[in-house]
């Protein structure tokens, strides 16, 4: 099956737009399972941006793009590239990246740092399948639909860290999601007391 690129665009912009406007609602939570495998080892400083100057090393200062390290690239797809940066609505940062082959048959994917939003007030749509659970003993929610799009929403310092992957298959793209969110859990600050 030919994936439509731009179609995976479309509906990966309008997941995270529809997500940043229900940020803000109360959601209902349902009992689950922890998500995202194994705990990740404890983690270790945060990235810091070059361009704020800053070093205290909150939530607000991790460069997204910087989550991931060329090697952790790699163990995901070899054809990973880099699609876009920067903040966007309600998020400090983002990085969106993307495959267009090898055995995943293309995917999009976007980690997207929210340091004034928690994981509870994650807005789900109709019909999406939800996940409440664990990330290295954080709260966490994973989140699909039948289109093929798993979001893993994590809980880091006062707010919490999403990762959204879009591919052909609601499994693979769940797959993809949970290790890069191990990855991930690992280089941010944990969720405040």
């Amino acid at each position: 099956m030919m994936v439509d690129w731009e179609r995976a665009r479309q509906i990966l912009f309008a997941t995270v737009t529809t997500g940043l406007l229900w940020t803000m609602a109360a959601c209902t939570s349902e009992s689950g399972q922890a998500v995202g495998g194994d705990p990740a080892p404890s983690p270790s400083s945060p990235t810091i941006s070059s361009e704020s100057g800053k070093s205290s090393g909150g939530l607000e200062d991790v460069v997204a793009c910087d989550l991931l390290t060329p090697e952790e690239r790699d163990q995901i797809s070899r054809n990973l590239k880099e699609s876009g940066r920067g903040p966007i609505a309600g998020a400090s940062d983002h990085c969106g990246l993307e495959s267009r082959g090898g055995p995943e048959s293309g995917f999009y994917m976007h980690i997207t740092i929210r340091p004034e939003q928690v994981v509870e007030n994650y807005r789900t749509a109709s019909g999406d399948k939800i996940i409440d659970g664990e990330v290295s003993g954080r709260p966490a929610k994973q989140v699909s639909d039948s289109a093929g799009l798993c979001v893993v929403t994590f809980a880091a310092e006062r707010g919490r860290v999403d990762v959204t992957v879009a591919t052909q298959s609601v499994e693979d793209a769940c797959d993809i999601a949970d290790q890069v969110t191990e990855i991930v859990a690992s280089k941010v600050p944990e969720p405040a007391a």
